[in-house]
């Protein structure tokens, strides 16, 4: 439908138009390829990951496997049990005490290439293990007295034992690579690419009673040990669960991943981690990482590492969704929690498609294995039997997919080019990305309320949008996922559902011309983690930067606070202030202990040089600035943008572009330079949003009587100034 709009007069004769609903808008250059640190292309095998193994034994049948993969595009995947039980059927050296015969681990290895090979049905897919990851479990695999537990049907007569120390351990995964798999086919099973030493092993350092310096060394052993041995795998971790960095004044990061980092860092090929949005037990009110909480974890890992170790990790993250604190019987409601996490988090891990190795949206199969005492199966699942839901028709027995499905439904199409794009809103998540003659635009919405988005998609060139349509995934009232297929041919604004994830595909009558570039690289300051006292300037340096005739550039700040503490400070970029935004992306995070999180800040392109000087100034006491990076975008053309400007509490800034009266209450004068020369004026209201726009040579003077009460700024750029003023209208 159109968005509602309303003319306002201009003294010199012109006319603008401003939007008279609180609405979003998203603007999207179909023309401007973007790339992070040259990535461009979007690669499906590192985002439509499934929790599972080629052979897995929960699919129901062969069909069901291929319509997944093949239908939907995805990929596989994740194995956290078979290392495990190899690793308990194996029979101790009889001359080495505590250390896994080799002899015995060739013999079983021979034996798992041989049935693999049998098994020619799988042989098919694997084009589609390409990021498989395996990983251990702390228990029983880290080497404190624990003793393995041999099966009688499969271990050969073995009897418990413990592994002496992290070598005789690492011997085992290094063979285990070697030993177990081929290259396909007859061979055997295809390698696995990637290891996770251990599962979540910090949140079981008290009950393994070690630390997790301990286990960070064993990270390296095993490291070490694997490359020797298996020069192509690659070696990660620490597979952290619930990375809560600011608890305890961030001594949660110093006790975990910086001390990761610290030990065994240097000698990780990735680094792994797992992000939940959950509800608390006792409120019920639910802590939401996606949004700008995820931004801070991230950033942080990030600056630190770049300060650490001189680089960034490429990252695997092996588990992400929606975390169920209790098992409960199967229900659509919770489906809805993980397919909404689920895509906006993957939308907020696809803007670092150069650092990600893999993504997997944590869901598994059938979990027959996980069934409790209750009877109630493991989730998330993406199996379940029809009898699991009322009014079923059938054999109840009969095995479907659950509504886990509609994320991949959701998703299925997507490939392409990444292109520009650009929201209005930080609580509205959009990418953009073409193939020939299609474009499709990804709209997320963070907020739990329906929002309006106007679309301003531009091709760039004389091509002409011939057909829209879309898929919206959304909750109905009974909070389920539903998934609609909809023909927006001609609209120019959707509504949103909220928490909900829309994807237009757009039609156009010629292939889309890729012929302007943005290229985004990140750059961080000389410090991080910097505690916050009243009144006192944190000052950082952001150095090396490297910027082009055009562009855009954001300051993120990771900040962590407690709760009433303010989260948006005063801050300068080379001496000039700059105005920090009200909004964040997702919600408020009432619901979390602590306020952690990412401010985004727009910084006017002109202020960037190679050295940059970073003032951060808060009137109260208490917290940290975690992390601080300079986001930049060197453009091949200039992309105007809404709500760019600088701070007009800077009195340099207002003492040089006059306006008059201040107040007023229905004509503004400008007071424009004598040598000005041709510009662009501009009025943004105090969002930023920008709502007006003229010439500076027809323009002394504007017409703000239709406007509503409050402040906004006339901001005013040209070759020689870049120039801006507050005003208020009464």
């Amino acid at each position: 439908m159109e968005s509602s709009k309303k003319i306002i007069g201009v003294c010199v004769g012109m006319l603008a138009t401003i939007n008279t609903l609180a609405q979003v808008s998203v603007h999207v250059n179909l023309n401007m390829e973007h790339s992070v640190n040259g990535v461009s292309e979007f690669d499906r095998s590192k985002f439509f990951i499934l929790h599972a193994g080629i052979n897995d034994n929960d699919w129901d049948n062969d069909e069901q496997r291929r319509e997944l993969l093949e239908d939907y595009n995805v990929y596989l995947g994740r194995n956290n049990g078979s290392i495990v039980w190899e690793f308990n059927q194996l029979k101790e050296d009889p001359d080495k005490f505590g250390w896994p015969d080799l002899a015995h681990m060739k013999q079983k290895g021979t034996s798992s290439k041989n049935n693999y090979s049998s098994k020619t049905s799988s042989h098919q897919f694997e084009n589609r293990v390409n990021r498989m990851v395996i990983g251990g479990q702390p228990t029983p695999m880290f080497p404190n007295g624990q003793k393995t537990r041999p099966n009688p049907c499969c271990s050969d007569g073995a009897t418990p034992w413990a592994y002496e120390n992290f070598d005789a351990v690492a011997e085992y995964y290094a063979n285990y690579l070697k030993e177990y798999f081929g290259d396909g086919g007859n061979t055997g099973m295809v390698r696995p690419t990637y290891l996770e030493v251990l599962n979540e092993p910090f949140v079981h350092a008290g009950e393994l009673k070690t630390t997790n310096t301990q286990i960070s060394e064993m990270h390296n052993v095993v490291a070490k040990r694997v490359r020797e041995l298996n020069p192509n795998v690659k070696v990660g971790g620490y597979t952290a669960a619930h990375p809560a960095f600011e608890s305890n004044n961030f001594n949660h990061w110093n006790g975990t991943w910086k001390l990761f980092i610290d030990v065994a860092g240097a000698n990780m090929d990735f680094f792994s981690f797992h992000l939940y949005d959950f509800r608390r037990t006792k409120t019920g009110a639910e802590s939401q990482r996606k949004g700008s909480n995820i931004e801070a974890i991230m950033d942080m890992i990030d600056h630190y590492s770049v300060l650490k170790l001189g680089e960034r990790k490429p990252w695997y993250i092996t588990e992400y969704g929606y975390l169920l604190n209790e098992a409960v019987l199967y229900n659509k409601q919770s489906d809805w929690y993980q397919v909404r996490s689920y895509s906006t988090m993957m939308m907020q891990l696809m803007e670092r498609q150069d650092q990600i190795v893999g993504t997997i949206p944590f869901m598994i199969l059938k979990a027959l294995w996980g069934t409790n005492s209750e009877g109630i199966l493991y989730g998330p699942r993406l199996l379940r039997q029809k009898k699991e839901v009322a009014g079923f028709e059938g054999n109840g027995e009969d095995w479907v997919f659950t509504e886990l499905l509609t994320f991949f439904q959701l998703w299925k199409d997507l490939k392409g080019t990444r292109v520009d794009s650009y929201a209005t809103n930080a609580d509205v998540l959009v990418d953009a990305y073409v193939e020939g003659s299609t474009a499709r635009v990804i709209l997320s919405n963070l907020v739990n309320e329906v929002v309006t988005v106007d679309l301003n998609i531009l091709t760039g060139n004389s091509s002409k949008i011939t057909k829209i349509t879309a898929k919206h995934l959304h909750a109905n009232e009974a909070i389920e996922p539903v998934l609609d297929e909809l023909d927006l041919t001609g609209e120019t604004s959707v509504e949103l559902g909220a928490e909900a994830t829309m994807i237009l595909t757009y039609t156009l009558d010629a292939p889309i011309a890729l012929t302007e570039t943005s290229e985004e690289k990140k750059y961080f300051a000389d410090k991080y983690l910097q505690p916050i006292n009243a009144n006192q300037a944190i000052e950082v340096t952001i150095n090396g930067v490297f910027k082009d005739n055009f562009g855009e550039a954001i300051l993120r700040l990771g900040i962590g606070r407690n709760k009433g503490l303010t989260v948006r400070p005063q801050v300068k970029v080379n001496a000039q202030s700059v105005i920090v935004p009200s909004n964040w992306k997702g919600d408020d995070q009432s619901n979390r202990d602590k306020f952690f999180g990412v401010m985004e800040i727009p910084v006017p392109f002109e202020l960037l040089e190679e050295n940059n000087t970073i003032s951060i100034r808060f009137p109260d006491n208490g917290g940290h600035v975690s992390s601080i990076s300079m986001q930049v975008f060197n453009q091949s053309t200039d992309v105007s943008r809404p709500g760019v400007v600088l701070n007009t509490d800077d009195p340099l800034i207002n003492s040089v572009l006059k306006v008059y009266p201040n107040p007023s209450k229905s004509i503004l004068n400008i007071a424009l330079p004598a040598d000005l020369g041709e510009g662009i004026l501009e009025v943004h209201d105090y969002s930023g949003r920008k709502i007006a726009e003229y010439p500076t040579k027809q323009v002394s003077k504007i017409a703000i009587g239709d406007y509503d009460s409050g402040i906004y700024f006339v901001s005013l750029k040209s070759d020689k100034y870049v120039l801006q003023s507050r005003f208020i209208i009464e």
